[in-house]
């Protein structure tokens, strides 16, 4: 186990406490005996024993045990009130809580503390941008790079590979290209994710990053050169991968658009069904995409209503399978690149569950989907988790209707202990098949799991 130290560097302490407080946290003894057995011995003041339950609260912070950090870092701050790292630690935690009043508070007094720590300011600019204050965040990230400078006392030179000193200068210039970016500063983002790339060019996600700000100025030729770079390294990152394909189709460079749509294609089957022959370019259009996504939705909702008025069960048969038909059809064309498109994917799904279990003939699955789940299962066998999982997944891309692919990919998800998203894929699976014979078993496996995903 990596050894935490718990005493302040900047405070002298003898070879002896040293010795102590690592032996006492490698070996996992428990703080309270560890700290009576210290201060017994009268060797360590107050302070360490507050940078003690400091570690502690980083440890439980690292372990997604907010709570229970939550309680180390106040009881740092009981036994240390001017413990500025305490705060800091517990202002993100109490963001990861989404508790951003309370995250507020203590990163300002860590900062009243420490106001030469460049670090809290960094902390506190990534709080400002999680509550989309984004003129304070680069107000804050400007004051981290400013500091980090002073701090280097000379301004980095870059060397291959990234420079050892640019640290503060990828981190601060990466946070204030994003803010820049949501708040439409498309230059001076491009320019600050360019800065970030010059000191770590070896952090991939830059070239996303500022390839997305070439996208949105319709600099295709640049976006598609970092699109390249970052998908280098990430081939399935899908947003990249159709932005990449869509540079092509607007420089027009057919037979590169072509060959990223062969990759989708090869990923999802479904793509042939809808971007066929002639029409496979338009996988890349995507205003016509969207607008044929909400012309099938729109007539989705009106057999739905139509269905809800009918008469006859023979009638609302009838319109229930048309509506759940033409929810497929806005599902195959839907996009999933902005927030607004997973709005729409998130009306069309919520649809999807209200309509299947009302089915009185529940549509087939395409047969490259039960290859999905026949080459799932034969990964469950060879306990391939992993790729079980991604199968899956794939499966539920193409038709997220499929009770069967839900329940066995919540099964799967609790195999492998992520079990927040074993019982969300277990709800769409009731929502799916509420009156399925395992329906009770189903519903007890929720309440197993909810006990484990408590700190």
């Amino acid at each position: 186990m990596k050894k935490i130290i718990v005493y302040n560097k900047f405070q002298k302490v003898d070879s002896r406490s040293k010795f102590l407080m690592n032996y006492i946290l490698s070996k996992k003894i428990f703080f309270i005996t560890a700290f009576s057995w210290v201060l017994m011995y009268g060797c360590v003041p107050v302070s360490y024993i507050a940078n003690a339950y400091v570690s502690q609260g980083q440890i439980q912070d690292a372990n997604g045990k907010y709570d229970s950090a939550i309680i180390s870092y106040s009881a740092a701050i009981k036994k240390d009130a001017n413990n500025a790292a305490a705060y800091q630690g517990r202002a993100m935690v109490y963001s990861k809580m989404n508790k951003m009043n309370d995250a507020m508070n203590d990163i300002n007094k860590a900062i009243s503390l420490e106001h030469k720590n460049w670090e809290f300011y960094y902390s506190r600019a990534t709080l400002f941008e999680k509550q989309e204050m984004y003129n304070q965040a680069i107000t804050d990230y400007t004051t981290y790079i400013s500091k980090a400078d002073k701090k280097a006392g000379t301004t980095p030179t870059t060397i291959k590979g990234g420079n050892k000193n640019a640290t503060p200068y990828y981190l601060g210039y990466w946070g204030r290209g994003k803010c820049n970016l949501y708040t439409k500063r498309m230059d001076d983002a491009i320019q600050d994710f360019s800065q970030s790339i010059k000191y770590n060019p070896a952090e991939i996600n830059l070239y996303s990053w500022r390839a997305g700000c070439y996208f949105d100025e319709n600099k295709y030729s640049d976006a598609a050169k970092d699109y390249e770079v970052f998908l280098a390294k990430n081939p399935k990152s899908y947003k990249q991968q159709f932005e990449l394909g869509t540079c092509y189709y607007k420089m027009g460079e057919k037979e590169k658009a072509l060959s990223v749509y062969t990759k989708f294609a090869e990923y999802d089957p479904s793509i042939k069904t809808f971007f066929a022959g002639d029409k496979q370019l338009d996988f890349y259009n995507a205003e016509l995409r969207r607008k044929l996504t909400g012309q099938f939705l729109e007539e989705a909702n009106v057999s739905l209503e139509e269905a809800k008025a009918a008469a006859s069960k023979a009638l609302i048969d009838v319109k229930l399978t048309l509506a759940f038909e033409k929810l497929r059809e806005s599902w195959g064309y839907a996009l999933n690149i902005t927030k607004e498109d997973r709005v729409v994917l998130d009306t069309i799904i919520s649809k999807m569950y209200y309509i299947y279990p009302k089915l009185s003939a529940k549509p087939n699955v395409p047969e490259y989907v039960r290859r999905f789940t026949v080459q799932a299962n034969s990964s469950v066998e060879e306990k391939n988790y992993n790729d079980a999982i991604e199968k899956y997944q794939l499966a539920l891309g193409i038709t997220p209707y499929y009770p069967f692919a839900h329940f066995n990919l919540a099964m799967l998800y609790s195999t492998v202990r992520q079990y927040k998203k074993a019982i969300d894929q277990m709800n769409s699976y009731l929502k799916l098949a509420p009156d399925a014979a395992d329906a009770r078993a189903a519903q007890d496996k929720i309440y197993e799991w909810e006990i484990k995903v408590k700190d």
